[in-house]
């Protein structure tokens, strides 16, 4: 909490010109990455555009508010939930109770990179990252995401922003997501609106 408050009061401090220099532009995405782009209204809609089942897992579940929107509109035959913090873990189990029981949700308490590259490759139809903003942690989560993504899967993205409004901090996702796009031949396809502009887009391989 010290470190955060130490790093907000440096920026409200911070000149323009300093800003501009510890933060560069972002790789730019090209026409090709953009051309079938849907914009949309909010990243519920995106629920409504993926294909229906398959397996699916949420990187960062928080209270678990998305997820039960996952699991009402996708269907998925099998959800994975993965988070590091503990209460979020216990929500889950409590909230998915019946559905784990089932054998359609499975809760993992851990690293969502790590826990992603322990399972089998091209095994998931999508894959939802909402965990570690910074650009190393999107970074990583982007690279296991793509070994263990089906062909024709997607991913999508939560907070697709440059710098929040609301916490007054530096978001890592625009260039981590450009970057992979760049590297790894993909494309958005989504790209939902929220109302302080923390953003979502789904990207897919180019074919």
């Amino acid at each position: 909490m010290i470190q955060k408050l130490k790093s907000r009061l440096q920026l409200l401090l911070s000149t323009k010109s300093s800003r501009r220099r510890q933060w560069p532009v972002v790789p730019a995405l090209t026409s090709r990455h953009l051309e079938n782009c849907q914009m949309l209204t909010d990243r519920e809609v995106i629920l409504e555009k993926l294909p229906r089942g398959g397996v699916c897992a949420e990187l960062g579940i928080w209270k678990c508010g998305f997820s039960r929107k996952i699991m009402k509109t996708v269907q998925p035959d099998k959800l994975h939930l993965i988070d590091i913090d503990p209460e979020s873990i216990r929500i889950a189990r409590e909230t998915f109770r019946n559905e784990i029981g089932e054998g359609r949700v499975e809760v993992h308490h851990n690293d969502s990179s790590t826990t992603l590259l322990s399972m089998n490759d091209n095994s998931f139809d999508w894959i939802y990252i909402d965990g570690d903003h910074s650009y190393q942690g999107v970074k990583r989560d982007l690279e296991a995401a793509h070994r263990k993504l089906k062909p024709e899967g997607l991913i999508s993205l939560n907070d697709y922003i440059y710098f929040g409004s609301s916490d007054l901090a530096k978001y890592g996702v625009i260039e981590a997501v450009n970057e992979f796009c760049l590297t790894y031949n993909y494309e958005l396809i989504h790209f939902a609106l929220q109302g302080r502009m923390y953003n979502d887009v789904t990207i897919r391989r180019i074919t």
